[in-house]
């Protein structure tokens, strides 16, 4: 299996999904709009004064829009294999009047040409999407493959292993957070169905195994808000 098939249809980010993205993913990720900061804090000392970063899952913009509103000198590429979603980005990041140093690309990571080097990445979202059959590691490889050595990269996900009691503590918080954010009680209803089958749980035991495996290393996690957790490290 791969990135093309390893998505649950529970979330299609070509249809309403994607389209209301942005309102829920603020209201229901914990520090949704401060990790991005944290990141592009993380990577100011890591960095040169105008690196090429590779934004992986562009989704909404939000992110590159952080970033360029933070660093104009920094540039930019952002891939996401959502049409819709590249669309919602590019327009945002118009808007913005961001987009002289930023390109969008409407295709998977592994599409990107082999000889490609980045200075940094960042992905954010995206992992807890593919189920752990080879398709989480061939994202992590193609990442690494894509980074020069020594390069940090950032990474952001959903994470816990079911049969961890701390796993059900975090998971009742998470969606009494849902609750006490607004959302309406049928509203969380449905998200919790989608979250049940469509997101593919890892322990941080197991991302910190495929991340080794994939050729990174000084993993650091810098950020935990219920269970999602935030991770740094280098490309060897």
């Amino acid at each position: 299996m791969n990135q093309h098939t390893a998505i649950s249809d529970s979330f299609d980010f070509e249809g309403d999904y994607g389209e209301g993205y942005e309102e829920l993913a603020r209201a229901l990720i914990p520090g949704y709009l401060s990790s991005f900061r944290q990141a592009v804090a993380l990577l100011e000392g890591r960095v040169g004064s105008d690196p090429h970063v590779l934004v992986v899952g562009a989704g909404t913009g939000v992110e590159i829009i952080t970033m360029q509103m933070i660093h104009p000198t920094w540039r930019c590429t952002g891939i996401d294999p959502s049409r819709q979603m590249v669309d919602i980005a590019r327009d945002r990041i118009v808007e913005a009047g961001l987009g002289h140093s930023v390109e969008l690309r409407n295709e998977y990571v592994h599409d990107l040409p082999q000889d490609i080097r980045f200075d940094a990445a960042t992905c954010f979202n995206v992992m807890h999407f593919l189920a752990d059959d080879g398709s989480k590691e061939m994202l992590l490889q193609s990442i690494s493959d894509r980074l020069s050595s020594g390069a940090s990269f950032v990474l952001f996900d959903l994470h816990g292993a079911k049969t961890d009691p701390e796993y059900d503590e975090q998971y009742t918080a998470w969606r009494a957070y849902w609750r006490i954010r607004g959302m309406e009680e049928k509203d969380r209803l449905a998200f919790q169905a989608k979250i049940e089958t469509g997101i593919r749980w890892i322990p941080e035991s197991r991302i910190l195994q495929l991340l080794k495996a994939t050729g990174f290393v000084d993993v650091r996690r810098f950020f935990r808000g219920l269970l999602y957790g935030g991770w740094i490290m280098k490309r060897s």
